[in-house]
């Protein structure tokens, strides 16, 4: 599941907008420090601590001198430390830079837009939910479901921490967009979470993407979003294997005025071949709250099992919902800091868990 706030405040404005200096080569670094502690409730109290490493280069090979139209853009990842899930016991999960220890290459693609950048091709290593099911309000909390929703991360498509091979189409209007991709259907090596791989093996299919999108000149957004997998995947439902998996989603943010906005995430996938079957999620942000440059926000996500899977596991309850009050703040140059409250309703819908309250804090540290 990916992280946001890490991803778009704390690396260069080439990752999140490609936007470049006179330099044609925009370098970026940065740490992400994390403790999370389960104060009550879900599996045990514990403390987990955590840290995400990004570097980045984007070049503009136009400015480089090469060809016109072009960018290259190559992701280095790094990640160590436990899982807070493992104290709570929730399935959305609590931190997104929660993952695997590793370091990999992340991403590695190349796009080239076409008549005055209203089409745009890229292949090579991508981030599904770098482009897909992405809101920026959103992007200022800490729990992975608000930077996509479960509903879609279940199926294990092309997101953080392993990516796959895509062709992806970006079309652009005046207020209009439409995406559509094609994504290797089992990014890396399952066996295999260090390092980087891309395989291509018989039963991998593809995960197909499409997202149409309406943005105004207030960065209010609307789209539309579907999915297909047909990789040959263990079904969670009837333990059977298979290879057809579909999902829909919808998404929404409204920037009321300078300082306030508020999101909306709703999305269902197919009951018969997933536990989560459908999802919603809410909230408001507050920006230069105190100070320029901070953030406060309050959001509230919905995950609920679909009715085959509570036939077949007659113990679990129906649906768990996860609460994040969150402030974040610049210090100093190339320093910021995040704390977090969650509060965990029905932990992976677990009828002998309680109710879990944990709180976060980070660091962010620029490079």
């Amino acid at each position: 599941m990916k992280k946001t706030l890490a991803l778009c405040l704390s690396i260069t404005a080439s990752v999140c907008g490609s936007a470049y200096a006179e330099s044609p080569y925009e370098w970026g670094a940065a740490l992400t420090l994390e403790s999370v502690t389960n104060l009550d409730g879900g599996v045990q109290k514990g403390s987990s601590e955590l840290a995400n490493l990004d570097l980045t280069l984007a070049i503009d090979t136009e400015s480089a001198g090469w060809w016109d139209n072009g960018e290259w853009f190559v992701y280095v990842l790094g990640d160590a430390g436990a899982n807070p899930s493992d104290d709570i016991g929730d399935v959305q999960g609590v931190s997104n830079i929660a993952t695997d220890e590793a370091i990999k290459l992340y991403e590695f693609w190349y796009q080239h837009s076409f008549a005055n950048d209203s089409v745009k091709v890229l292949f090579g290593l991508h981030d599904y939910n770098s482009t897909f099911y992405s809101l920026e309000a959103a992007g200022l909390f800490t729990h992975p479901s608000f930077g996509i929703g479960p509903d879609t991360s279940q199926v294990g498509p092309s997101i953080f921490s392993t990516t796959a091979t895509a062709l992806h189409f970006t079309f652009s209007g005046e207020q209009n967009y439409l995406l559509a991709a094609i994504y290797d259907g089992i990014p890396g090596d399952p066996d295999n979470p260090r390092g980087t791989h891309v395989q291509f093996n018989s039963g991998d299919g593809v995960f197909g993407a499409l997202e149409w999108g309406w943005v105004n000149d207030s960065s209010d957004k609307i789209a539309l979003g579907a999915w297909q997998h047909t990789a040959e995947v263990e079904n969670p439902v009837s333990g059977e294997m298979n290879d057809k998996n579909t999902g829909v989603y919808f998404i929404a943010e409204k920037n009321i005025n300078d300082v306030a906005a508020i999101f909306l995430q709703l999305g269902q996938a197919d009951d018969e071949f997933n536990q989560l079957a459908y999802y919603g999620g809410t909230g408001v942000t507050f920006n230069g709250f105190w100070q320029e440059g901070d953030g406060l926000g309050l959001a509230v996500a919905y995950a609920r099992n679909g009715d085959p899977y509570l036939v077949a596991n007659s113990e679990s309850g129906r649906a768990e919902t996860a609460w994040e009050l969150t402030y974040f703040a610049p210090l100093v140059e190339h320093l910021s800091v995040q704390g977090s409250f969650y509060y965990i309703q029905n932990p992976a819908m677990e009828k002998r868990l309680d109710d879990a309250l944990a709180v976060g804090a980070r660091a962010y540290i620029e490079f």
